[in-house]
């Protein structure tokens, strides 16, 4: 008893000093691992419109159609839908570039202005130097925007 009279002061300073570097440690972990029962994403998908597997499979299957393409993948990521396309080595860019609009045929207009769509058109042989090209169509834009490895007139190559 006598201790605690004789260092009164040092153990309050360091009673507050615990209790401070305890609530820190608890503010460190609140900051590093938030809570696990909220998605990752936020709030930006509560009102998403459901993609129909069933435009998805119709979407692949026309494409394969075209006779363009070898093979069709699909995938999503929040709020973007990506569709590899795998194509002949001798299809021409501009034909290929004319597949976006089987995609969006098939999407509805809710889901055209919720989604942003990524098309990733490659020749698997690698024979076609005008790709891969990307095809980009923002939820807001009206048509695709293209970006490919053709150098036009005028341009320099990079490589």
């Amino acid at each position: 008893m006598e201790f605690i009279k004789k260092h009164k002061t040092s153990l309050i300073i360091a009673t507050v000093c615990l209790f401070l570097i305890v609530l820190a440690c608890f503010a460190v972990y609140r900051m590093f691992y938030p809570s696990n029962s909220k998605s990752i994403y936020g709030d930006r998908l509560t009102n998403a419109p459901v993609i129909d597997n069933n435009a998805i499979e119709q979407i692949k299957s026309s494409i394969n159609e075209s006779g363009l393409v070898t093979d069709v993948k699909y995938e999503k990521k929040v709020a973007t839908m990506r569709f590899f396309i795998y194509v002949k080595s001798d299809t021409d860019l501009d034909d290929a570039k004319e597949l976006s609009d089987i995609i969006l045929n098939f999407l509805s207009q809710e889901i055209i202005k919720f989604y942003d769509i990524e098309i990733i058109l490659t020749d698997p042989e690698g024979v076609n130097e005008a790709y891969p090209a990307l095809g980009y169509h923002s939820k807001s834009a009206d048509e695709f925007s293209w970006s490919s490895n053709v150098v036009e007139d005028g341009e320099e190559n990079e490589e």
